[in-house]
């Protein structure tokens, strides 16, 4: 799972932290998310391989999609259990597709390439696919069934049992059946709700309200509540459904809620405001599940000036300002908390996070520097620590992300060598490489059309035409070259009205791409027809094959 500063609930911190990871990416919706029994919304977007990939396309097909992102420490980590499912359900007619979260081409082409991912991955360049599946934490999964219903979904990693076991449902058309974990959960979180319920009742049946049974339901609701972390940090806690577990969740904190605040208000209480406080953090916890998020941040104002040295308070209020998209407001939460909690580099890193959603990017480096100064004695002090030096590349990754949010890819390079340097055989380290080799300009691609042979007669030209593309995220100018011909042979390359022997300049946008004409002509008589084919596969350089009486040769055609 993916850990993150103390919240609410501890079994779910990874999603606490990918929602603000998240949020500060992509801008969010508010409506509540598709659910089972209703149509996926379609989409279409551009894949790495394709300029449209349509979801549309796959019916007839039960079709997995993965919202995921390169950054995410749990998405990485499913992705083995993705591919090899893939695999094995590929001929049963089961379509997976990734859904990439905002994030370079070139970067994402890097880790599926890294990972072996051979089904199609889709980028959603502005979110708004995410948007409008309302993914608000990654990974997240549906799995459609031929009809393009939907029958399963799930926020978490998952592992290759619990999506076998989903996808044999759906193809046979059966119930998804509830797993022995989440049967566990549910009837830990239905126990103690019903017990603080009567306790709740029992308390207020007298006046003033009973003492003890506000005591025994607080205590009931906190045991439950660690047990259902306890449950949701367990290897098979990604067969309990994330949507369940906040609904159930929310019934059982609601309850505690009033159990807190009924005890607060007892004559005297000396527990006054550490109730108000844990009260108003679990009602905040509720509306951030309900997607109130002016409400949770609400509450969690209440907590934070009842208990200003608490820090579950910011940590709420810093997600309900990035769902509402005041980030202003969450670089000041950032800020304070920071003053709070000075030695613990996340606290900086987390105001590094607030300031690029600003794109005030040099103070984000400056709060990344003061992660730096208290990550790098800690690694110094101890090399071998594996929590120090996996901080330290932490810090290192988040400051060339920085930088390249700024614009400055030259600056990044060095931080990213520093990253990799510092933390060897860890994600931060797999993900520095894949970004470092993602900066280095991406290939021009020469890729053949449906036309690939030709003939011509004894002393006259053929062409064929092939497709020169740019997958980078810049603009390129182009350089086109011919290598190896036959003594008395021309190749010319010509676009439009434009038609150079043996080299051609042009320009082509980011992503852009042109068709460009081979034309190859034999400078004497060949002594009869002559042949010719081309061999182009996306490279940087392809094959022109002549063959004549007089020649035969491969022609090397290169890109630059």
């Amino acid at each position: 799972m993916y850990a993150s500063t103390p919240g609410v609930r501890a079994g779910r911190r990874f999603v606490l932290l990918a929602l603000a990871l998240l949020a500060a990416l992509a801008q969010r919706a508010t409506a509540a998310p598709p659910t089972e029994g209703v149509q996926a919304p379609t989409f279409t977007l551009a894949s790495l391989n394709a300029p449209h990939w349509s979801l549309s396309g796959t019916r007839g097909h039960v079709v997995v999609v993965n919202f995921f992102a390169t950054w995410c420490p749990p998405c990485r980590a499913e992705t083995p259990d993705l591919v090899a499912i893939e695999k094995r359900y590929a001929s049963k007619g089961v379509i997976f597709v990734g859904v990439d979260d905002r994030e370079d081409a070139a970067l994402v082409s890097t880790f599926v390439k890294s990972k072996g991912i051979r089904y199609p991955i889709v980028l959603d360049t502005d979110g708004a696919v995410s948007r409008e599946y309302d993914v608000r934490a990654i990974p997240t999964t549906y799995v459609l069934d031929r009809d393009g219903t939907i029958r399963y979904r799930q926020v978490d990693e998952l592992d290759a049992p619990l999506l076998s076991g989903v996808l044999g449902a759906v193809l046979a058309g059966s119930p998804i059946p509830e797993s022995v974990a989440s049967q566990k959960f549910h009837s830990t979180a239905n126990g103690a709700t019903t017990q603080i319920s009567a306790d709740l009742t029992s308390a207020q049946s007298s006046t003033p309200p009973n003492a003890l049974a506000l005591d025994s339901a607080i205590a009931t609701g906190v045991a439950a509540n660690k047990q259902l972390d306890d449950q949701l940090s367990k290897p098979d806690a990604a067969s309990i459904n994330y949507f369940d577990v906040n609904a159930t969740r929310d019934k059982l904190d609601t309850v505690l809620a009033n159990a807190y605040t009924a005890r607060a208000a007892l004559p005297g209480s000396k527990t006054a405001t550490a109730d108000q406080t844990e009260a108003a953090l679990l009602r905040g916890q509720v509306f951030m599940d309900q997607e109130q998020f002016a409400q949770a941040a609400e509450q969690y104002d209440v907590a934070m000036k009842l208990t200003p040295t608490d820090t579950r308070g910011y940590d709420g209020a810093y997600m309900a300002a990035y769902e509402q998209k005041n980030y202003a407001t969450a670089a000041q939460i950032a800020d304070a908390e920071a003053k709070l909690a000075p030695d613990d580099p996340e606290s900086w890193l987390t105001v590094a996070s607030a300031r690029n959603a600003l794109k005030d990017y040099p103070a984000a480096l400056d709060a990344e520097r003061k992660a730096l100064a208290i990550a790098g004695p800690a690694y110094a002090k101890d090399p071998t620590a594996k929590a120090a030096a996996y901080e330290l590349g932490r810090v290192w990754l988040k400051m060339a992300r920085t930088q390249l949010l700024a614009g400055n890819p030259a600056a990044a390079r060095p931080l990213l060598v520093q990253s990799q340097a510092a933390a060897p055989g860890t994600i931060v380290q797999q993900q520095a490489n894949e970004q470092y080799v993602a900066l280095e300009p991406a290939h021009i691609a020469i890729e053949q059309t449906a036309v690939t042979q030709a003939q011509g007669a004894s002393a006259q030209p053929a062409k064929v035409f092939v497709i020169v593309r740019n997958p980078s995220s810049a603009n390129r100018t182009i350089n086109l070259t011919a290598s190896g011909l036959p003594p008395k042979w021309l190749l010319s390359f010509c676009y439009s009205t434009v038609c150079n022997p043996y080299k051609v300049s042009f320009a082509l946008p980011a992503g852009g791409s042109k068709r460009i004409e081979l034309l190859v002509a034999p400078l004497a008589q060949t002594g009869g027809p002559w042949s010719m084919s081309v061999n182009a596969s996306g490279q940087a350089t392809a094959q022109v094959h002549v063959d004549a009486k007089t020649a035969k040769a491969a022609i090397t055609v290169s890109a630059s």
